[in-house]
């Protein structure tokens, strides 16, 4: 009966692997708004706790950075105050919801193959909502003015940071494994990317492939170099040059959003313990005015499109050490396919923050857990040629 469980469990797992996107069916339950993601996962979290042993299904070991964070969440309760209960509550659920399917991904997948297995299966639904958005695009729905290819109730931006990192690892399984499917796949999620021209995700996805191939392959420079010429160029003609000529630009808005956290930083409290978890919208809005002297270009700003303010603000000062240390562990990992995953989400959250939903958060937590869990020194995962046979 167990072992039923268990494959009934990982066959959950794969299948919200593939599904992080089902977030967007949503429904009520009794008046609470939910969503068919949210289901599926405490559905697996079920299953999962049901077939596995007290000690290992409870066991935070392989988790401990999201644990931290989720205990700093609770403390803020206790040290800052709440305006806004209703973003409260959902960053609650979000956080439930990525830390169980993490905790249930690292349990189950042992082994290298198994692990690598679980981010292509999440690659390959990327992909397929990719592919899903364009079609719903093209056939006339939520296209926008200039003509950027978004995911239903998403913007440009979130669906290019959602495909960035999956487009990286098949970048890199192709540049191991010289299997052209991979290259094909990293093609095809580098083409969505390009159509929702967001700057973040493209020049994101080529800088850190780029630093990928310098690092560990044999490729030539003068091709990286041009591809992240090419890059910067498209960077400087859609935010910096407008930034120059117009009264506004997404760079202008940052600049208001990062003065005015400045200035909340300021304050003591705020410095050691944050502002509370989701509460930066209220500060923000409360605050701006004074700041910069006039009406900012934007009221309505969740959070500080900055991921060192945001870690900050959301956990406190022991927050942003552990963000840190995060860092840290990427850098000293430069063969490791999940650190340049990881390595993009740190890069384009220096400029913007949209992870805080459910999908983006899951993908986050699995990647910090990868980087950070003894599994990864244990696990050397690599992509292409695995010839691992533990588990076997």
């Amino acid at each position: 009966m167990r072992k039923r469980l268990q494959k009934l469990s990982k066959i959950l797992l794969f299948a919200n692997l593939f599904l992080l996107q089902a977030y967007l069916i949503r429904f009520e339950i009794k008046g609470l708004p939910t969503n068919f993601q949210e289901m599926l996962v405490l559905a697996n979290a079920a299953l999962f706790f049901l077939s596995t042993p007290i000690k290992e299904s409870l066991n935070p070991k392989k988790v401990w950075p999201v644990a931290i964070l989720g205990l700093l969440m609770i403390l803020s309760l206790f040290t800052t105050e709440t305006f806004d209960q209703t973003s409260l509550l959902r960053n609650y659920k979000f956080f439930i919801v990525a830390a169980l399917l993490a905790h249930i991904f690292l349990t189950t997948l042992k082994t290298d193959k198994e692990i690598e297995d679980g981010l292509k299966t999440a690659g390959l639904g990327a992909l397929a909502f990719g592919i899903f958005s364009l079609i719903y695009n093209l056939s006339g729905h939520n296209v926008t003015t200039d003509y950027r290819l978004i995911g239903p109730l998403d913007s440009a931006v979130y669906l290019g940071y959602y495909l960035a990192p999956f487009a990286i690892f098949f970048n890199l399984k192709y540049a191991k494994s010289r299997d052209k499917q991979h290259l094909l796949i990293a093609m095809s999620l580098f083409a969505l990317i390009l159509y929702t021209r967001s700057v973040g995700a493209i020049g994101g996805v080529t800088a850190i492939t780029g630093l990928y191939l310098i690092l560990n392959s044999k490729i030539s420079k003068k091709l990286i170099a041009i591809a992240l010429i090419g890059a910067t160029a498209i960077a400087f003609y859609t935010k910096i040059l407008p930034t120059i000529q117009t009264d506004y630009s997404s760079l202008d808005e940052r600049g208001e959003i990062w003065a005015t956290s400045a200035a909340l930083l300021k304050s003591p409290s705020n410095f050691v313990f944050g502002l509370g978890t989701g509460q930066f919208q209220h500060h923000y809005e409360t605050t701006v005015e004074k700041v910069i002297n006039k009406k900012p270009l934007d009221f309505i700003v969740l959070q500080p499109h900055n991921i060192i303010l945001l870690f900050w603000f959301q956990y406190g000062i022991i927050g942003l050490l552990l963000l840190i240390y995060i860092i840290t562990k990427t850098l000293q990992n430069p063969k490791e396919p999940q650190s340049y995953m990881l390595a993009y989400f740190l890069l384009h959250g220096l400029i913007d923050t949209p992870f805080l939903k459910n999908d983006l958060l899951i993908i986050l937590f699995l990647l910090i857990c990868l980087q950070t869990a003894n599994q990864i020194h244990q696990s050397k995962i690599r992509i292409g040629g695995l010839n691992n046979s533990r588990g076997q």
